[in-house]
């Protein structure tokens, strides 16, 4: 989380003749605080049982740094004081040090240690982080191959975007209401923390990535905390009999303990549910005299982590993310092994890095020149990593080549994208044929199948068509619901609408394969809320497919793995990666995973059961021709079958359709009519 300014200074009083002299003296319980946010934060990623509700941490360090930050642009505005450059020169000073060196230190582990997908993924990660965008990236980013959130070498660094815009559009904010009138600024400060908190709510559920990641629903949260401080102007925040602010503090414990308890990560958040964080981080620091605060977030060990609460922050996450790289099966460090080396670079950069330049002497102008020339210089690796694809050249042949596969595979441009409804370039991916033809309909994993059955068409002579988008199954006016993709079930029955429409329009398309990610939609809706089982959606589609004398090959689904095979196969081929894998008892080498390792897949019986006995077809069982008693197999010596771990390469979708015959075209040529 963003360091807030400096609150160990005292700061000058207001003006004579204010209603109350300002200051703002050192709150070691603020610090207390942090400790307390941090430690959500950290014990959530590192994945202990019973507090999934940690996320909350950065809702109580939002208002932390409003009540700091915000409180201290206005005195200074208040008192004559306030400019840019020295407010950009502080914020400067304890924010980059730290975080460049934590750049600096990742962009060497990483050259060491990633992929060239992973060192990609770092370097675009990195140069949105130096100049204050990461949430905006991760909001735009995204797109279907990306990668998981937990494989994000950098995801914590979101939160340092959304202060950082906060705190480019406050001071304006302030400066405006100066000059207009000053006792504009409160009404306006709580109105605008008010349509930020509705918005949040509204877009939580309209568009929940949006609300999480972007300023104008985050910013209530700092909002917040500015209006605390402001209300300091006046009187004390809480004045109420020692009991009752005891008893308050105690409550805000309680209130932050449930959330952290009983939250999980699928709620909807922010939304309402970040309003009892919020409420418990502001009632606590309107509550400085209480005995909780006074004893317990005051005690050296809660000073203590709060301090170092930045760092602690920062250097967690790629802490967490290497160990689940160079332990993809799960046997990595514990979480409190994970909780106690994160401490120890957070110490050290708090002690070495962050206190030293602190402390350093500089005017404002030199400050500011030094810190843009070094993120110039810092930014200029994470873009060479992205633009070169993640340094292939550092490594062997065969890696190259193995991530140039991966590259292609992901590019398929007969995959329709999240938001298109019809199908995708088709000179190219449905060309004239005379000839019958096979006609591929699904989702990214028909789109990743698709280069086997291309083969298998050229092979027996028949035209290929491809028609395939992501996230929606090839089934007949049924798909499913996209968490975070608002309108993604009414684009997809769009596009269904679309291909089968094109399947009926053309007969000399006779064999139609129906491939997608099964196991992920043995629930579908029909947009008006019907649910049906994926059973009665494929019996539907079947059914129209063979009343228009089409034949149809049901795909049975591809083994899916817990694990990168990419990843996997990459990784033993870098030495520094290979060795540390077999310190964690992984021993590099072999191309076949076992029942542990993958993923039930509960379609199967179902797509089996469509097709028995029923004239016209084919169940295609590719678990046969990729699993045997050894196990199923994810590649073979430099070679990738997938390009993750449930998409198959053009050699995987080859071996996957190995040996299968299509129906012969003058069979078929009698039964090709227009509907």
């Amino acid at each position: 989380m963003i360091q807030e300014a400096a609150h160990d200074m005292v700061r000058p009083a207001e003006p004579a003749g204010s209603p109350v002299a300002w200051t703002a003296a050192y709150r070691p319980d603020i610090d207390g605080m942090r400790a307390i946010a941090v430690l959500a934060v950290v014990v959530f990623h590192a994945g202990f049982p019973g507090l999934l509700g940690g996320f909350i941490g950065v809702d109580v360090f939002f208002v932390i740094s409003g009540y700091l930050i915000g409180g201290q642009v206005f005195r200074e505005a208040v008192a004559g004081e306030f400019r840019f450059s020295g407010f950009y020169a502080r914020r400067v000073r304890r924010i980059l040090p730290a975080l460049y060196a934590l750049l600096a230190v990742t962009f060497g582990l990483g050259a060491l240690l990633l992929t060239p997908l992973e060192l990609r993924e770092l370097g675009k990660e990195s140069f949105a982080a130096i100049f204050g965008a990461s949430n905006l990236l991760f909001y735009t980013a995204g797109g279907y191959f990306d990668p998981a959130s937990d494989h994000l070498p950098l995801l914590m660094s979101w939160s340092l975007g959304v202060e950082e815009q906060f705190y480019i559009v406050f001071p304006i904010l302030v400066l405006l209401c100066l000059r207009i009138r000053l006792r504009l600024f409160m009404p306006i400060l709580i109105i605008g923390t008010l349509v930020s908190f509705a918005g949040s709510i509204l877009l939580t559920h309209l568009n929940p990535k949006a609300a999480f990641y972007l300023l104008p629903t985050r910013a209530w949260e700092l909002g917040l905390g500015a209006i605390l401080a402001l209300s300091e102007r006046r009187s004390p925040l809480w004045t109420a009999p020692r009991p009752v602010v005891d008893i308050a503090a105690v409550g805000a414990l309680a209130a932050l303990a449930a959330a952290m308890a009983l939250y999980r990560p699928a709620v909807a958040f922010p939304g309402w549910y970040a309003l009892i964080p919020t409420l418990a981080a502001a009632i606590l620091i309107a509550t400085p005299g209480s005995l909780f605060n006074r004893k317990v977030l005051s005690s050296p060990p809660f000073v203590f982590v709060g301090k170092i609460s930045y760092s602690w922050y920062l250097w967690h996450w790629p802490l967490f993310f290497l160990n689940r790289v160079l332990a993809p099966d799960g046997k990595g460090l514990p979480p409190l092994a994970l909780l106690v080396l994160s401490l120890i670079p957070a110490v050290v950069s708090w002690r070495w890095v962050e206190q030293p330049f602190r402390r350093r002497v500089l005017g404002e102008k030199a400050i500011l020149v030094r810190y843009g020339a070094v993120a110039a210089v810092i930014a200029l690796p994470a873009l060479l990593f992205y633009v070169t694809d993640g340094w292939p050249g550092r490594f062997s042949p065969a890696v190259r080549q193995m991530s140039r596969t991966v590259t292609e595979a992901r590019a398929d441009p007969c995959l329709a994208p999240y938001g298109a409804v019809s199908p995708q370039d088709p000179a190219a991916c449905l060309p004239a044929s005379a000839s019958p033809r096979v006609l591929v309909l699904g989702d990214s994993h028909g789109s990743a199948i698709a280069p086997g059955f291309k083969a298998l068409a050229a092979r027996d002579g028949y035209g290929f068509g491809q028609i395939t988008k992501s996230s929606c199954p090839p089934l007949w006016g049924f798909a499913r619901e996209e968490p975070g993709r608002t309108g993604h079930l009414a684009q997809c029955q769009a596009f269904q609408r679309e291909a089968f429409a094109y399947v009926e329009r053309h007969p000399e398309i006779q064999v139609v394969v129906l491939a997608s990610y099964w196991s992920s939609d043995m629930v579908l809706t029909d947009g008006k809320g019907a649910s049906v089982p994926l059973a009665d959606a494929l019996q539907g589609t079947v059914a129209r497919l063979t009343a228009a004398k089409r034949r149809v090959i049901l795909v049975d689904d591809v083994p899916t793995f817990r694990f990168d095979p990419y990843s996997r196969i990459v990784g033993d081929r870098i030495p520094a990666r290979a060795a540390a894998q077999r310190w964690f008892a992984r021993t590099p080498g072999g191309f076949t995973a076992h029942d542990g390792q993958m993923f039930d897949d509960p379609a199967t019986p179902v797509l089996r059961s469509a097709a028995n006995g029923r004239a016209g077809v084919i169940f295609f069982d590719t678990k046969a021709r990729l699993c045997g008693q050894e196990g199923c197999r994810y590649g073979a010596p430099d070679t990738l079958y997938y390009f993750d771990f449930q998409h198959l390469t053009t050699t995987g979708a080859g071996v996957a359709t190995e040996g299968f015959t299509l129906p012969a075209p003058a069979a078929l040529a009698t039964e090709a009519k227009a509907p």
